[in-house]
């Protein structure tokens, strides 16, 4: 991995994250393989680079719009309408996420709470990303909606829908993380149906949109959304899009939102509270990229890319390390995908032992949720990012067998 200074070394101040306390305790740290998070492992495409070495004077100064550098909007709200299939003249609008798609999250949930008087409530798919971490200490309650094996990791509608108020906001993550399974269209309308009726806010989390399974369509949460809203008066919403995920470069913090005018309107106005437009010179680059067939190019080839590395994890825990096929959940999108702990490294119902197991043979598998808590009997799982080459996968996988960290 990256050298530990480069990446986690905070002096003498106190570090909370969990992985870095993790490979800071790492015997030789340097040769760990590092599977917890990864996109930032690898350079992101030439193309993208070479543009930072013509970028317009303007760019390296500050922007006189709220919703990131003019030349990005455009080119992005060109980009959702086509990569969505979305309506030219719909009721939406596109603005550039500049700090973060978690920051813009932060920003809906301080413009939700402007709306409201009184407790509010969010909706988080569970297991699932770390929203909680975002909602709760804004005043949130947080519901967690489970998604189990039995039920193929879909979220069932019957069980959200009387939890759907005005005061409340429902979570969508159609191309699933952590699992890697893509909700069904047939789900996801149901789920932005029943939150219309209720005027339930709706945040779709589109982080992995772009990475799924080659030759398909993903689902499409935020055609679904403007479609069933049509013109009639709709709670508020929100679609984040990172460009991170699908260009390796999350560093730079840029994406795209998508919601009513009325909406980006406020949003803007409670960022401008904190800060300026922030790396324009990166939305600078972003903007020629975009509009280069490289681009999709590049997309292609990293869907393939993830597509055989999921294959090749999943014959590998098969057949090096005896897993049995109910324990290892391949998905088809993002660039992770989850395999069960064996029951017998399983501690205190989670993940945490079993992935020191792991530390101690020089590879650090990812947390299986990042929602905190498991139910007690329910089974651990760990997540790997396959952004690594085919490779680097089959060293780590291969350190495993010789740990004894297979199914038995």
């Amino acid at each position: 991995m990256q050298s530990p200074d480069d990446i986690l070394n905070s002096g003498s101040l106190p570090n909370p994250l969990t992985d870095a306390q993790l490979i800071h305790d790492c015997a030789l740290p340097d040769s760990l393989i590092y599977l917890s998070l990864g996109e930032t492992w690898t350079p992101p495409p030439d193309g993208l680079t070479a543009a930072l070495q013509r970028l317009p004077a303007h760019t390296h100064g500050y922007t006189l719009s709220p919703y990131g550098l003019p030349a990005l909007r455009q080119i992005l709200k060109s980009y959702i309408t086509r990569t969505h299939q979305l309506p030219a003249d719909g009721a939406y609008d596109v603005a550039v996420s500049q700090a973060g798609t978690r920051t813009a999250m932060a920003n809906f949930a301080e413009y939700l709470l402007s709306r409201h008087n009184g407790p509010q409530s969010v909706l988080v798919p569970d297991p699932g990303w770390d929203y909680s971490g975002i909602f709760a200490p804004m005043g949130f309650t947080v519901h967690r909606y489970p998604m189990l094996a039995e039920q193929d990791w879909q979220p069932v509608p019957e069980q959200l829908t009387p939890l759907m108020t005005p005061h409340s906001l429902l979570v969508l993550n159609p191309q699933h993380n952590p699992t890697g399974v893509e909700w069904s269209p047939q789900t996801v309308t149901r789920l932005i149906q029943a939150a219309l009726e209720r005027q339930c806010a709706i945040l779709i989390d589109d982080a992995y949109y772009a990475l799924h399974t080659p030759e398909q369509s993903p689902t499409n949460a935020l055609r679904t959304l403007i479609e069933q809203a049509g013109s009639s008066a709709v709670p508020p919403w929100l679609a984040v899009r990172t460009l991170g995920k699908q260009f390796r470069c999350n560093g730079w913090g840029i994406g795209a939102l998508s919601a009513a005018p009325e909406t980006l309107a406020a949003l803007a106005h409670i960022a401008h509270q904190r800060t300026y437009g922030t790396a324009l010179p990166l939305q600078a680059a972003m903007a020629s990229w975009l509009q280069q067939p490289a681009a999709d190019h590049y997309l292609d080839r990293l869907r393939q890319h993830y597509a055989a590395n999921r294959e090749l994890v999943a014959q590998r825990l098969a057949g090096l390390l005896g897993f049995p096929q109910s324990a290892i959940h391949a998905g088809t999108c993002t660039s992770y995908m989850r395999f069960q702990v064996p029951p017998r490294l399983v501690r205190h119902g989670d993940e945490e032992y079993f992935r020191r197991l792991c530390l101690s043979a020089g590879v650090l598998p990812g947390r299986g949720s990042m929602i905190e808590g498991n139910a007690p009997d329910a089974p651990a799982y760990v997540r790997l990012h396959l952004g690594h080459t085919s490779e680097e996968l089959e060293r780590a996988l291969q350190r495993l067998r010789r740990a004894e960290l297979g199914w038995e």
